[in-house]
C-alpha cells in the first residue's frame, strides 16, 4: 500500500521515526517492503463493517480465494505485531516498542521513567515525564499507522468478503489497535482509515462514535465466529484454523493450529468488557449492557486463552530487556515501587534488579551504594542529561531482571485483567457470572507476568508460594520514598488499603483494592494502567513532579489526560485537526483535556 494511503496523511516528521543506536528507526514507509513486494495493491473501498458470515464456498473456491489474499494476509500479520512494537513485518522490537510506550505512557502510569534527557543521535530531548518532544510524542500513532497500513488493504479486498472469518479476525485486531490510539490521543479519522480512503480531506470521528462503532463490529465478529463453529464443514475449519494461527501468532495455540476459533471470540468479548468499564462513568447503562453481554457470550477464562506475543510462538524475546538494560533508556518508576512495597509484593524482587551506585548530589555520604535495594525514579523528576553514563546518577536506578522478563509475553489481553474487570462489574451490581471476591482473588493468582509455558521455575514458584499469604494482608505497609539523588523531597505513600477481601468494605474501598491489584498485575501494559488511573483515580500514586514542563495546561497534583494530536506539522493534517479534530475532541488540543469517557465525577 502506498504511503499516501494512510501514513502520509497523519505522518510525523521523518525525524520522529529516525533514531540511532538506542533509537535507530528506519524511514517511515519502508516497514513492510520485505513482505509486500508481490502484494496486491488495494485501492478498493469495501464495506468493512459488513461481514457476510453465512456465505458458502467450495473447497476449490476457498483455495483460489486464499491464493489471491495470501500475500496481503502475511502482510497483515506484520500489522498485528505492530500493535505491540513490531517492525518490518516482524515481532515486537525495542526501537518500535520505545516509541509506542516508553516515551510517555510508561511514565504516566509510573511503571517506568526515562533516566536521561538527551538522545544524542536523534535530537530528542525529554526533560521530564510530561514534556512534549515533537519527535517522540506521536510514536504510538506511528505504530498505529504501521498496523493499519498492513491490515486495511486486506479488509477492503473483494476476495476477503468470501472468507468472513479472515475479515472478522483482522477487523478485530484493527479495532483493537484503533481503540488504543483513541485512548492515547482522542478522536481520529477512524472510518476513513478503515475504509481505505486514499486522499485528503480526512474527517476525525469523536471518541463516542468510535467506541460505538467498535462495539458494533465486535457483535458482528462474535456472530461470525459462532456461525463458523456451528455450521462450517471440517475441511473448512482445518484450513481456516491453521491459516489464522499462522498469521496472527498471538496465542499459545498459534504455534500450530487453533483448535477452534473460540479463543478469538473470547478475545473479542474481553475487549468489549474492557470498553464497557472505560465508559462506566459517562454512560453507566450502556456499560452494564456491554459488560453483561460480553460475559454471557464468553470471555477469557483460562491461561491458554490469553492473547499476546509469546516467545515460544514468535521466536522473539521481550524487547524491554534491551531497552531498559542494554540501552539504559528506562528505569523502574517510583510509583510502581511504591505500590509493590505497600504489600511487600514478590514482583519487587522477581522483576527488578537492585540498584547500581546512585550518587547523592548534595551529600556523598548519603549515596546509595550498588546492590542496596530495588528503587525507582519519581515520575517527572529532572533527571541527568547523559545516557548510560555513571556521571548521571539516575542511570543507577533499578533495571529489569533478565531471567524474569527476558521471555515475558507482551499481552493484548491477559486473564488477570479480565478477572479484575469482572470483579469491578460485580461490585457495581452487574451479572458477571460470579462474585467480586471470586474474580478479585483469581485475578491476583493469575497476575504473574512471566511466560506461562517457559517460566523460570524458581521465579514461578516464588510467586505461587507467596499468593496465599499475600491474600491475607489486612493493610498496606507504610512507605516513605527517599530520593537517593537528594534532588527531590521525600514522598509518603497514601496507600492504606490491604489486599484481603472484606465483604463489609464499602464499594469505593473494594474498587480501590481491585484497581490497585490490577495495576500490579498489568505491568508493563501502561496504557491500560493510565486509563484506569484517569477514570478511577487509583492506585494512589505519587504526584508527578514538574507538571509545568508540559504544554501549559497541566496543574501540580493533577495528571495527564491525553497526548496532543500527532502529525500537526503537516499542513493538511493540521487543517483537518482544526476543521474536525477539535470539534470531535470538544476541547483544546492540550494534555489536560479529558476524553469522552474520562468524566470528572465520583466512581459511584
Amino acid at each position: 500500500m502506498n504511503l499516501k494511503n494512510i501514513g502520509k496523511i497523519f505522518a510525523l516528521s521523518v525525524a520522529g521515526f529516525m533514531l540511532h543506536s538506542c533509537l535507530d528507526f528506519d524511514v517511515t514507509g519502508a516497514e513492510f517492503n520485505s513482505t509486500t513486494k508481490n502484494e496486491k495493491k488495494v485501492v478498493r473501498q469495501g464495506k468493512v463493517d459488513s461481514i457476510n458470515y453465512k456465505v458458502n464456498i467450495t473447497e476449490d473456491q476457498y483455495n483460489k480465494l486464499y491464493a489471491k489474499v495470501e500475500t496481503n494476509l502475511k502482510t497483515a500479520l506484520g500489522g498485528v505485531y505492530a500493535i505491540r512494537g513490531g517492525k518490518n513485518g516482524a515481532p515486537p522490537v525495542s526501537h518500535a516498542y520505545q516509541y509506542l510506550s516508553t516515551f510517555y505512557q510508561d511514565a504516566f502510569a509510573q511503571y517506568g521513567v526515562i533516566p536521561h534527557v538527551n538522545y544524542p543521535y536523534s535530537g530528542i530531548n525529554i526533560v521530564s515525564s510530561t514534556a512534549i518532544d515533537q519527535k517522540a510524542y506521536g510514536g504510538a500513532y506511528g505504530q498505529l499507522q504501521m498496523a493499519t497500513k498492513a491490515m486495511v488493504p486486506l479488509l477492503n479486498m473483494e476476495e476477503v468478503d468470501s472468507l468472513p472469518e479472515v475479515k472478522a479476525t483482522y477487523l478485530l485486531f484493527f479495532d483493537y489497535a484503533c481503540l488504543e490510539s483513541v485512548d492515547n490521543y482522542g478522536p481520529m479519522p477512524y472510518q476513513d482509515i478503515k475504509t481505505n480512503k486514499q486522499e485528503h480531506p480526512f474527517t476525525y470521528d469523536d471518541v463516542e462514535t468510535i467506541y460505538n462503532s467498535i462495539e458494533a463490529n465486535i457483535d458482528t465478529i462474535v456472530k461470525c465466529y459462532e456461525y463458523y463453529e456451528a455450521n462450517r464443514p471440517a475441511w473448512y475449519k482445518t484450513l481456516m484454523q491453521q491459516q489464522l494461527a499462522a498469521n496472527t501468532k498471538c496465542n499459545t495455540y498459534a504455534q500450530g493450529s487453533y483448535p477452534d476459533l473460540g479463543v478469538l471470540k473470547r478475545f473479542a468479548n474481553s475487549l468489549k468488557l474492557r470498553m464497557a468499564m472505560h465508559i462506566v462513568k459517562v454512560n453507566p447503562d450502556k456499560a452494564k449492557k456491554w459488560a453483561e453481554e460480553a460475559v454471557a457470550s464468553g470471555v477469557i477464562e483460562q491461561e491458554d486463552q490469553e492473547i499476546g506475543f509469546i516467545t515460544a510462538v514468535t521466536g522473539n524475546g521481550n524487547p524491554m530487556i534491551e531497552l531498559w538494560n542494554s540501552w539504559s533508556d528506562m528505569r523502574l518508576g517510583a510509583g510502581y515501587e511504591q505500590v509493590l512495597r505497600a504489600f511487600n509484593h514478590p514482583f519487587l524482587e522477581m522483576l527488578f534488579e537492585k540498584n547500581s551506585r546512585i550518587a547523592n548530589v548534595k551529600d556523598d555520604s548519603k549515596s546509595l551504594e550498588a546492590g542496596t535495594k530495588v528503587c525507582g525514579i519519581l515520575a517527572g523528576a529532572h533527571v541527568g542529561q547523559e545516557q548510560g553514563s555513571s556521571s548521571n546518577p539516575y542511570n543507577g536506578f533499578s533495571q529489569l531482571n533478565q531471567k524474569a522478563m527476558g521471555n515475558a509475553p507482551l499481552y493484548l489481553m491477559k486473564l488477570s485483567e479480565v478477572c479484575f474487570l469482572r470483579a469491578e462489574g460485580a461490585v457495581r451490581g452487574w451479572n458477571m457470572g460470579g462474585s467480586a471476591q471470586q474474580f478479585y482473588e483469581q485475578g491476583i493468582r493469575e497476575a504473574n507476568v512471566l511466560d506461562r509455558t517457559q517460566q523460570h521455575r524458581k521465579l514461578r514458584k516464588m510467586y505461587e508460594n507467596a499468593v496465599d499469604d499475600y491474600l491475607k494482608i489486612e493493610s498496606a505497609t507504610p512507605f516513605t520514598y527517599v530520593d537517593p539523588t537528594g534532588n527531590d523531597a521525600d514522598r509518603v505513600s497514601e496507600i492504606t488499603v490491604g489486599v484481603k477481601w472484606n465483604e463489609s468494605d464499602d464499594r469505593e474501598v473494594k474498587l480501590e483494592k481491585i484497581i490497585t491489584q490490577k495495576y500490579i498485575a498489568g505491568f508493563p501494559n501502561s496504557l491500560e494502567a493510565w486509563t484506569d488511573l484517569r477514570r478511577t483515580g487509583y492506585p494512589r500514586l505519587f504526584n508527578i513532579l514538574n507538571m509545568a514542563d508540559g504544554d501549559g495546561s497541566l496543574v501540580q497534583g493533577g495528571m495527564v489526560h491525553r497526548l496532543p494530536f500527532p502529525g500537526s506539522s503537516d499542513a493538511a493534517t493540521l487543517k483537518e485537526i482544526n476543521e474536525t479534530g477539535l470539534k470531535a475532541l470538544g476541547g483544546a488540543d492540550k494534555q489536560a483535556t479529558r476524553l469522552w469517557w474520562d468524566v470528572n465525577k465520583p466512581n459511584f
